[in-house]
């Protein structure tokens, strides 16, 4: 529905946001803001560099090489709870790979997961932040760097391991909240200048579950406000992945990279877990 008040995401460094919204996190978990941006904040020469390092060692590849009869639309390098949870020794074990990969791979740079990590910390100071872990003590992947080739990209949806999809059996269903953190490393062209990120004024309930398939004609009908964020390498940001978002598709040979993570929290609760 339409609200008087303004909605837009907010751009500032981490010292002037934490001034004016001492408990960032929650600004975002109430829906008061959309995202949080921060310009700059990494350097974007070494986005640069880490880029052309993921090419050089084969992590990364030309999606127009037809492999195994199939274009690739999409590269990740880390491990994915939203594609291998089904698999849960497979998810872990892959996750135990990312973290031998990412222990080395940054070597000479600024480490852009620890940067994350850093700045979720920061902006929860009373909490402690960690890989999402089982009580076992298996790891979850603690990042992942996503490339959405020409074509690729998200309808309308939100994220939640505890609404969406469902893992109430594993750890990171037991907080309130979940968020995401988006670290640009290489920024694509766009259709219709639309942005990378378009979030909707609404966040996800049982009511509009029947929604989410023509959210789009639905937000329009409604008045559901949408906003766009566009970010340049080394820019980051921090929106609730409970709001409705679209990922609009790349164009052009220029893939879109992103470092991402998700993470979850609770009011009662003095941790804070990350994973991808």
């Amino acid at each position: 529905m339409k609200t008087s008040s303004p909605w837009c995401p907010i751009e500032a460094d981490l010292a002037s946001l934490l001034q004016d919204y001492p408990r960032p996190l929650k600004t975002l978990g109430d829906g008061d803001v959309p995202a949080f941006i921060m310009r700059g904040a990494y350097k974007s020469d070494h986005c640069t560099a880490l880029i052309e390092r993921f090419y050089e060692r084969g992590l990364l590849y030309d999606p127009r090489i037809d492999l195994n009869g199939k274009p690739v639309p999409r590269i990740d390098i880390g491990t994915s709870l939203g594609m291998r949870y089904s698999d849960r020794e497979g998810f872990f074990s892959h996750a135990e790979g990312t973290c031998e990969l990412f222990a080395s791979l940054f070597k000479g740079y600024d480490d852009p997961v620890d940067f994350i990590y850093k700045k979720i910390g920061a902006m929860a100071p009373d909490k402690r932040v960690m890989v999402a872990h089982e009580p076992d003590g298996r790891l979850y992947g603690p990042a992942i760097f996503r490339t959405y080739y020409e074509g690729m990209g998200h309808e309308p949806h939100f994220d939640s391991v505890r609404d969406r999809t469902r893992l109430l059996d594993m750890q990171v269903s037991r907080f309130d909240k979940q968020f995401a953190a988006i670290l640009c490393m290489q920024e694509s062209l766009l259709d219709d200048e639309k942005g990378q990120t378009l979030l909707y004024r609404q966040q996800w309930s049982p009511e509009i579950n029947d929604k989410l398939l023509n959210f789009r004609a639905y937000a329009e009908e409604e008045g559901i406000e949408r906003v766009s964020v566009n970010l340049e390498p080394g820019d980051f940001y921090v929106f609730c992945s409970e709001t409705v978002h679209e990922l609009p598709a790349p164009k052009g040979e220029r893939a879109r990279v992103v470092l991402a993570v998700f993470f979850a929290m609770s009011d009662d609760d003095d941790e804070i877990f990350v994973w991808a």
